[in-house]
């Protein structure tokens, strides 16, 4: 587990990185979507200028969250710029290798135009017409950090003898790195074919009967998870943009594909289909409502109030991007690195929801005409006011608010109850015991403890003699990091500190009533 926990400690900045990219873009889409100006009216050439900006550079931070995630998984304390540029470059090799060796039998939405790469041939008939890389997101990353880990280790083995003596250790690993890749490359593009053909199975049974609640939870848990892993659109485009999510005439008799094109192409005409909407209604819940209670339970974890204090406005700007343009792809790599259950939880509801909205006969579109599923953002509250003028909607609205607000005290409370009671040793084999027993002998006993805080991954104990703290027994207890602070201990246990924080203050109070 601390392995686990220490890709989260790795992973905080890019994290950062893609939160402030939805921020900037859930504000550039904003003001530039149909939703905000049939609410108001923008005169300022200047704001749109600036809202499209904001879009454009929220979004390709977005688009390409795995490069930012790889370039800071492969950077080392030593030599970091040779790993950077060793991983970028693998990746770029990686994506090029996976576009020349595809299989042709794929659909478009296997394939996208990464960092502007693509390729056309005239001469090679297997590469006719305009070819892009794969999709393999987060994935992809992954293969590459790891490639460019080992290259690196082994280019420090290099000797200065040799008939390639001129080349140095880190132009050596770089070259190792493209080899590797390319390899990777290869055998992803050879094995990404059956792993389609398995999804699609999957694509096929809930297309078969799209109102079957079982098939519809199906869709909500494949599509979190795939969205996690930054493929969404391999699930997304066939049910939101073609004939897999369902088919509408208007009344000129051409046939509209897609549940989110017949919402949109039927609101636009005023011939509004209130059976659309199937694939998006419990984006309406789970962005307005059960994602920014999740934040404020992961919030009320905190006990020192002076942190509280501090990460307050953070919490608040998260709750309004996520009820205005959603949150959910940072959330739940975050839940995933830190609290597997928590994220599994999160998955398992919102499959759920797609099936109890089957079950109510309740769907809400989303009026969007763009073709990135990456970046769309559904569900968000604007959206939801819009609709409110619509007097036949008045039912549907009224049933996903409702749906909403328990969704909302439902997650607050299990995330509460979660980091309290479920965050470690959750089949009671004395992993709690040994954590608080081994962090009490490791800070001196309780007699040494001034004062516990605890947050959602950190531990903070104030001391009264510093030079009884053991760091390397924490360490051992799997703690990933120990650091000194102002505010004291900071011990990070990751999602098991508010446990071992409450078990350590049950110590303490007992040691307190005895004296």
């Amino acid at each position: 587990m601390r392995l686990w926990r220490s890709f989260l400690e790795i992973c905080q900045f890019p994290l950062k990185i893609i939160f402030l990219g939805v921020t900037i873009y859930g504000i550039g889409n904003t003001l530039i979507s149909p939703t905000f100006s049939s609410l108001f009216v923008i005169k300022r050439d200047e704001i749109i200028l600036l809202a499209e900006l904001l879009n454009r550079l929220g979004s390709l931070i977005i688009i390409n969250a795995p490069l930012i995630f790889l370039l800071r998984t492969v950077y080392r304390r030593v030599n970091g710029a040779t790993t950077v540029m060793s991983g970028f470059i693998g990746y770029i090799t990686y994506l090029v290798v996976t576009m020349l060796f595809a299989s042709k039998n794929l659909p478009s939405s296997a394939f996208s135009a990464i960092l502007g790469i693509s390729f056309s041939s005239t001469s090679l008939s297997n590469l006719s017409g305009i070819n892009y890389p794969l999709q393999t997101g987060i994935a992809g990353a992954i293969i590459v950090t790891f490639t460019t880990r080992i290259s690196y280790r082994q280019s420090r083995n290099k000797t200065q003898y040799g008939f390639f003596s001129f080349i140095d250790k880190d132009i050596h690993a770089v070259i190792i790195n493209v080899l590797y890749c390319s390899i990777a490359g290869g055998l992803v593009a050879f094995l990404y074919l059956p792993f389609y053909e398995s999804l699609n199975k999957t694509i096929e049974l809930i297309a078969s009967d799209i109102t079957n609640p079982m098939n519809l939870f199906t869709y909500g848990v494949v599509e979190r998870v795939l969205s996690t892993l930054h493929m969404s659109t391999l699930i997304r485009k066939p049910f939101w943009f073609q004939a897999t999510g369902g088919t509408w005439a208007n009344l000129v008799g051409e046939s509209i594909a897609g549940d989110v094109n017949i919402w949109a192409v039927s609101l636009a005409s005023n011939q509004l289909q209130y059976s659309a909407g199937t694939f998006i209604t419990p984006y309406y819940v789970l962005n307005i409502f059960a994602i920014p209670s999740m934040l404020w339970g992961i919030y009320s974890i905190y006990t020192d109030k002076y942190e509280k204090r501090r990460v307050r406005l953070f919490f608040v700007l998260a709750t309004l991007v996520s009820i205005f343009s959603g949150t959910m792809f940072p959330l739940e790599i975050l839940l995933l690195l830190l609290s597997p259950l928590l994220y599994l939880f999160h998955t398992l509801y919102t499959g759920s929801l797609f099936a109890v909205f089957e079950v109510l006969d309740i769907s809400l579109g989303f009026n969007y005409t763009g073709t990135n599923t990456v970046v769309a953002s559904p569900g968000t509250i604007l959206e939801f006011i819009t609709y409110m003028k619509n007097p036949n909607l008045a039912n549907t609205l009224r049933m996903i608010a409702i749906v909403g607000f328990v969704s909302a005290l439902i997650y607050f409370f299990f995330t509460r109850f979660y980091f309290r009671h479920l965050a470690v040793d959750l089949f009671n084999t004395g992993t709690t015991k040994r954590l608080v027993k081994g962090t009490t002998e490791a800070i001196g006993g309780t007699s040494n403890i001034k004062m516990i805080n605890t947050s959602v991954n950190i531990l903070v104990i104030q001391v009264f003699d510093p030079t009884l703290i053991d760091a390397g027994k924490l360490l051992e207890l799997g703690a990933t990091k120990v650091t000194d602070t102002k505010a004291g201990l900071s011990i990070q246990f990751g999602a098991a500190s508010t446990i071992v924080g409450r078990e350590l203050n049950k110590s303490l109070r007992e040691t307190l009533k005895s004296t």
